[in-house]
């Protein structure tokens, strides 16, 4: 029953099933959680134990317990009540957010209680909920018997009420929890010390850039080659473009496989590595890439396919989130309307962490959150990187399947519309690579949004909406995991890769152990070893091949590098990039493609480092040199020789084509080629654009560029196809293909 102001209003009703005893021996019953109901609504649960007895079976009814103190009602039996322990449960309170109407009035003084096992308690009133929601205090703490069994200890009740200027101060949201695991001190720290450490969600991202990495390594090993030849016979020179390799043979339907063609790139390596998009092209299944960065060992990226926060349980592992439910007006029914509508009434940040007390009061441990500050509103840098458009959807009526998208950021009272800097006319996966920095405060205003515009899509020339994200950059501030800046696999002070943060891995580590309660870490006196929890790492563990650490002015030093390793092992965030879904506030839950991109967050105290250079480099213009020699042994089309004794003629050409091209080339007539053995010398040029780190030729378009693998396909026809009505007709159906690959700065 709940006591209203004027009358007990009832709460809800519960159904059990007692434990029948009709003669049988008595064995003691063993409590559990009965659910309370109202209309099909969970409205608690009561811990509790039910028997029933026939009777007038006299001494076999086991006695009866003693009166309770309080003189209502009897006593628990021992056998039956909990054994308790007294407890302490440290609570981190950091703020509301998000508050609504409730019975249609704002909620200005909001009062939290924290409640378990009758004992309350208050947390200190937030003055101006709208300016700072933050508590003006933060750690709080208070002890409590609790039952030694999980299964039986009482609930946390989160409360929060409203405080009204005619004295009434309604519920007016709430919030139950009843799994404590996850706030136990000890669990948490063997999680957060185990090496390799990740969520559930992250290993899901992470095996996927793993089966990534596979695959690529999977592919076939050709990109070695440096020469191949067609047939044994024939010796190409060195370096031709149109040399065949002579293990793909031609079968019966007269068709090979696709050889490479390739200079070893090994001295080119760091040309390919130079540009931040050759780490995400490596983890997007560019073989050469991939190899590359994996040979040098090089830092790659993680490609998380979903927005950063889902793949981190949102980030609620040092701060956690209460959607704190809406409470229903003073006797209402609790399916009102409002409810209906919008079943939450606020958040509630903060923690808990709970933990037996010991019977001796000298041994007790120190409170885990009694060194965390009181925190006023903070200033923060942001450095937004977006990146590209991703399948973005053609809203517009008067485009055919295309856009014009271009980008607008909003972080509290500024705004960007990049009309000028970011539009990309005519294609659906726009490449922005723009850098934004931008200031803000939390928790006043901690939601960045991000928006993909569509430029004069209508008729009367206004912009339309594609599609936006948003992003809670308090969570990623307070977060343990630390996305506040994603850290490089590689310690290196110099290069395209160079360590990024304002704080090195050593500062970052001894911060982190000091904020989870573990000893400052120890360094052997080369730098080589270290020391964490008790955990021992070497940096041979870590660092395969000693050669690619040799340039004192490309690598840190070494207790810089062994630092970042065992971050990198305690699960901390790696350097990634996000590919968030666009969504329209009109249209909530329809996707609307999606923009590749990432965020930085700096403190405003510290000077944010240099940006990173995500400029997409563009496609180069190359000409292809293709010289046909000489075809042996290709089929003839004529069944017989023209006189008995005589060997079998035809007049032979050669047509060269490369990728994207509308016409192919055509070489000089060999006439009367004797059993399809011709000689020429005949040379194609194929001129195109070529987007080296995609290792495709870029096809430029009315609506939209595509791309294409770079094929050279030569097919041998009859030269009488020239006048012929069906030129089909006179097709020899030998032909080969070769793929050409990129040979570094100096061309194809």
């Amino acid at each position: 029953m709940h006591k209203g102001a004027n009358a007990n209003v009832p709460v809800g009703i519960v159904s059990v099933d007692p434990t029948p005893f009709f003669g049988e021996p008595y064995t003691v019953s063993r409590m559990q959680w009965y659910p309370v109901y109202t209309k099909e609504v969970h409205q608690g649960d009561i811990l509790g134990a039910f028997e029933m007895f026939q009777s007038g079976i006299g001494e076999d009814i086991p006695f009866v317990p003693p009166p309770h103190p309080s003189g209502q009602g009897l006593q628990v039996p021992p056998g039956i009540r909990p054994i308790l322990r007294q407890s302490r449960i440290e609570v981190l309170s950091w703020g509301l957010r998000h508050l609504k109407f409730w019975s249609g009035k704002p909620i200005n003084n909001p009062r939290l209680e924290i409640e378990c096992g009758g004992a309350i308690l208050r947390l200190p009133n937030i003055e101006d909920v709208q300016n700072n929601p933050n508590f003006p205090k933060t750690a709080h703490f208070f002890d409590v018997s609790l039952p030694q069994e999980n299964n039986f200890k009482a609930p946390i009740n989160i409360r929060l009420l409203d405080q009204r200027p005619n004295g009434f101060t309604p519920l007016v949201g709430k919030w139950i929890i009843r799994d404590f695991l996850e706030y136990d001190p000890d669990w948490i720290l063997a999680q957060i010390t185990s090496r390799n450490n990740k969520d559930a969600a992250q290993d899901k991202d992470s095996d996927k850039n793993s089966l990534i990495s596979e695959a690529i390594l999977e592919k076939d090993d050709s990109i070695a080659e440096t020469v191949v030849i067609v047939e044994d016979e024939v010796d190409y020179p060195t370096g031709c473009a149109a040399c065949l390799s002579k293990k793909n043979k031609i079968g019966k339907d007269g068709r090979g496989g696709t050889p490479m063609v390739i200079i070893d790139e090994s001295d080119d390596w760091e040309f390919l590595s130079m540009y931040w998009w050759s780490r995400y092209y490596a983890m997007q299944g560019n073989t050469l890439l991939y190899k590359t960065f994996l040979h040098h060992e090089l830092p790659v990226l993680v490609v998380y396919e979903q927005e950063l926060e889902k793949s981190f349980n949102n980030f609620s592992d040092s701060i956690k989130q209460f959607r704190l439910q809406r409470c229903p007006k003073l006797g209402g029914d609790p399916d009102d309307e409002d409810d209906e509508k919008d079943p939450d009434i606020g958040v509630y940040k903060g923690s808990f962490r709970i933990y037996e007390l010991p019977t001796d009061e000298t041994k007790y441990r120190e409170l885990i959150y009694g060194t965390v500050p009181t925190v006023g509103p903070i200033q923060i840098n942001v450095r937004v990187y977006a990146l590209q458009g991703l399948r973005l959807a053609c809203r517009s009526r008067i485009k055919e399947n295309t856009c014009d998208g271009f980008l607008a950021v909003k972080l509290g009272t500024r705004e960007i519309f990049d009309v000028d800097g970011s539009m990309m006319p005519n294609t659906r996966d726009p490449m922005f690579s723009k850098v934004y920095n931008l200031k803000t405060m939390i928790p006043n205003m901690p939601q960045l949004v991000v928006q993909v515009w569509d430029w004069k899509a209508t008729d009367e020339g206004r912009d339309i909406l594609i599609g936006e994200t948003r992003i809670d950059l308090e969570n990623r501030y307070l977060s343990v995991k630390r996305p506040m800046c994603g850290l490089t696999e590689r310690y290196m002070i110099d290069g395209p890769h160079k360590w990024r943060d304002f704080m090195g891995p050593v500062q970052i580590l001894e911060e982190w152990c000091l904020a989870n309660g573990i000893g400052v870490p120890g360094y052997s006196s080369d730098g080589k070893r270290a020391s964490v929890n008790g955990d021992m790492f070497n940096i041979e563990e870590f660092e395969t091949h000693a050669i690619n650490y040799e340039d004192p002015t490309r690598w840190g030093e070494f207790k810089e590098r062994i630092a970042l390793y065992i971050l990198l092992e305690f699960g901390l965030i790696r350097d990634y990039v996000e590919k968030r879904l666009l969504t329209d506030p009109v249209m909530p839950g329809v996707p609307q493609g999606r923009i590749l991109m990432w965020v930085d967050v700096f403190p405003f105290s510290e000077k944010p480092p240099d940006p990173m250079m995500v400029e997409s480099p563009l496609p180069v213009k190359q000409e292809l040199r293709v010289i046909v020699f000489e075809v042996t042994n290709v089929e003839t089309t004529q069944e017989i020789a023209p006189m008995p004794g005589m060997e079998k003629l035809n007049d032979l050409i050669v047509k060269g084509h490369f990728s994207g091209d509308k016409e192919s080339q055509v070489s000089e007539i060999h006439m009367r080629a004797v059993n399809g053995n011709g000689v020429f010398n005949w040379r194609y040029k194929f001129n195109f654009n070529y987007a080296y780190l995609l290792r495709q030729v870029m096809i430029p378009g009315d609506i939209e560029d595509s791309y294409l693998d770079p094929i050279v396909t030569l097919r041998s026809w009859t030269g009488t196809h020239l006048l012929t009505r069906n030129p089909t007709d006179s097709f020899i159906s030998t032909w080969r293909t070769c793929r050409v690959e990129w040979q570094g700065r100096s061309g194809l």
